[in-house]
């Protein structure tokens, strides 16, 4: 109870008017609704987090968060632009709001599932990560630059049921504790403490173009929310 009244968990939800690949990517509809409204609508339907907040540079959306019955932040302006860097939005944020912790639940993963924001979020509580961040597992052979990441090509390609999984980041949610301030000014996201927490392959649509949202406007038919 203590928590709640003092805040300490609090889900932060970035979006910019602006987007260099998709232009107001933010404000598309998805089965009538903008995908804005949609990150804010499974933050409240988990009823986790102390306080929730819609983290804009659009001023005109302060009364859209009201009637959605979240708190509104005009994030300053040096920070509307694609050159702000997420640690820079997450320090802000520490600055004007007191608590133990920020979950960022990132807009541009529209598909995520309500299980996946509760998976996250108890992960990060019950073994009180210092930051986490949410990834998806793939059992594929993985080139980077053409080296072989997990496995060799002497060797006989294993079956993919088999082999070591890469964890890819998908980044739908983020989080942070108040004692990770000092990484976050080194402009360090994350570090080798960072703990990686599974999601569904439906945190894996990302909204970045406008392929990106014919593919999700079709999967939102058929997702589990």
């Amino acid at each position: 109870h203590r928590a709640r009244k003092n805040n300490m968990n609090i889900c932060m939800i970035p979006m910019r008017q602006g987007s260099v690949r998709l232009a107001k990517k933010n404000y598309l509809k998805l089965n009538g609704e903008a995908i804005f409204e949609i990150a804010v609508k499974k933050a409240l339907a988990v009823k986790l987090f102390d306080k929730i907040v819609l983290n804009t540079d659009d001023p005109s959306l302060e009364s859209a968060a009201s009637k959605l019955g979240v708190d509104f932040y005009l994030r300053p302006s040096e920070l509307a632009s694609s050159e702000a860097t997420s640690e820079m939005v997450v320090l802000d944020f520490f600055e004007k709001y007191n608590c133990e912790r920020v979950f960022w639940l990132n807009t541009v993963s529209p598909l995520q599932t309500i299980d996946d924001i509760k998976g996250f979020f108890h992960h990060t509580i019950n073994q009180n990560c210092s930051s986490s961040v949410a990834v998806t597992k793939h059992q594929v052979h993985t080139t980077f630059k053409t080296l072989p990441l997990n496995y060799r090509w002497e060797e006989n390609f294993a079956k993919t049921q088999d082999m070591d999984p890469v964890m890819c980041f998908n980044y739908s949610m983020m989080s942070w504790r108040k004692s990770e301030i000092k990484m976050l000014k080194n402009g360090q996201l994350f570090n080798q403490y960072t703990k990686m927490i599974e999601s569904s392959i439906w945190s894996n649509f990302l909204l970045k173009s406008h392929d990106d949202f014919l593919l999700i406007e079709k999967l939102s038919t058929v997702s589990p929310y």
